[in-house]
């Protein structure tokens, strides 16, 4: 059990945020979930609290910046410190061609997943680089390694993917690591909601998968508070896929070369 450790959670509310709050609250750490729904944010860390972990709410729009000024000041006047952080709070995208996609979209979707999460890393990775210790983990998903028609969320995943790589950079000299992972197709509540309204088809997800099913929100939870740990001490400006195989599987059933 990793006891006395704080991590940091936006987009704690719902999915493979909310995945990574329950993770970390079992393994022992004290978690501050963010997240823009008040209520299912709060009733998350009650239940936690209920089961005995240690999990405080609060409530953060990410793509504001005095907001999360605010957030990071009284997370360290309250606790002094923070170990992990972990950059989930994010917005999906349906697929939609470039030429027909409204600018107003891609700004919402820009302002939270790319803006969103520099605003949020900046601020607490430079206490963390102060503190000369901590680590951060960026949310991105296989689009930041395929096209898709996801444009606005497409495009911010591989920015994120690269600020990945620089903050790794700039703050491994003073003991942070950053990393990212990268999810698959994941079963969260979001995800079956669009399969349910016929916006995702989920038996081309798994024909597709090398292990043939759908990545769980637990599963890439797992590995985030892997990658916030003493075992993962020499990774730092990684993206880590977590998709069951979809790269592999994809590229694979798409060359022309067929056994």
């Amino acid at each position: 059990m990793e006891h006395d450790k704080i991590a940091v959670v936006t987009g704690g509310a719902s999915g493979i945020g909310e995945a990574c709050v329950r993770e970390f609250a079992g393994a022992g750490w004290r978690v501050i979930s963010a997240d823009i729904d008040t209520a299912r944010g709060s009733t998350v860390a009650s239940e936690i609290a209920a089961a005995g972990g240690a999990c405080e709410f609060e409530a953060l729009d990410v793509s504001e910046e005095p907001a999360v000024d605010a957030f990071a000041a009284a997370v360290y006047a309250r606790h002094g410190r923070v170990d992990a952080l972990v950059s989930s709070a994010g917005v999906l995208q349906n697929a939609v061609l470039v030429t027909k996609m409204s600018l107003s979209e891609f700004d919402r979707i820009s302002s939270v997943n790319v803006r969103g999460s520099l605003v949020v890393s900046r601020v607490l990775g430079a206490r963390m680089c102060e503190a000369g210790t901590g680590s951060i983990i960026h949310m991105c998903s296989l689009t930041a390694f395929r096209a898709s028609a996801q444009v606005a969320y497409a495009m911010g995943k591989a920015s994120l993917k690269m600020l990945t790589e620089i903050m790794a950079a700039e703050f491994g000299p003073h003991g942070v690591r950053v990393n990212a992972v990268a999810p698959g197709y994941t079963m969260t509540p979001a995800m079956k909601q669009r399969i349910d309204r016929g916006e995702r088809n989920p038996a081309a997800v798994i024909e597709k998968s090398a292990l043939r099913r759908f990545v769980e929100p637990s599963e890439v939870a797992g590995v985030v508070r892997f990658l916030c740990t003493a075992e993962a001490a020499a990774i730092t400006g990684v993206t880590l896929p977590i998709d069951c195989g979809w790269l592999a599987y994809a590229a694979y059933s798409a060359n022309a070369a067929q056994p």
